[in-house]
């Protein structure tokens, strides 16, 4: 499905030759910067919870799109759960993409907008800890009797630990 008012990174990147994502933004939205700045790091928060939970793999530049109002979107999702590319060889062992690019972005790791991005991520993960049960049901009635490559070495127990469900609130931070 196509996505209207979107860019994939790889393709700034090869319009904005040697230029960082904080150029390339600040060019893009002129006065508008902060605010796409701010949609990147709420949408990035939401998909780095479940490209970690659901282990999304090949997450190169060409499969995550920039929207015109700066928030990132991920696109092709052909590996996930237990499945990456190379098969017996995936070389992706990183729980979500987060780069230098996207942190300079952000602002850095003692920005306030770091921060902003570290709650998102806490309230997110302990939000959808809630539903640990609906979304394990939900996965396994996927994987009854299916064909699908994400599940021939896929585990319930390990995608069900990914949402630490023995820690407490207060130690999910």
């Amino acid at each position: 499905e196509f996505i209207p008012d979107s860019i994939s990174i790889d393709a700034l990147k090869k319009r904005y030759p040697g230029q960082t994502l904080t150029q390339i933004y600040k060019s893009l939205f002129g006065y508008k910067f902060e605010e796409a700045q701010k949609h990147f790091v709420e949408s990035l928060a939401g998909y780095s919870i479940i490209m970690y939970l659901l282990q999304v793999k090949d997450r190169h530049n060409g499969n995550l799109l920039i929207l015109s109002s700066g928030h990132i979107v991920h696109i092709d999702f052909g590996f996930i759960l237990s499945n990456a590319p190379g098969g017996a060889f995936a070389f992706e062992n990183a729980p979500f993409k987060l780069t230098q690019d996207y942190l300079e972005l952000i602002g850095g790791v003692d920005s306030p907008l770091y921060d902003y991005f570290k709650i998102l991520l806490i309230q997110g993960f302990i939000a959808l800890r809630k539903y640990v049960d609906d979304i394990c049901d939900i996965v396994e009635v996927m994987s009854r009797e299916s064909t699908l490559p994400c599940y021939d070495k896929f585990s319930l127990k390990e995608f069900r630990d990914r949402f630490k469900p023995t820690l407490v609130e207060s130690e999910v931070t």
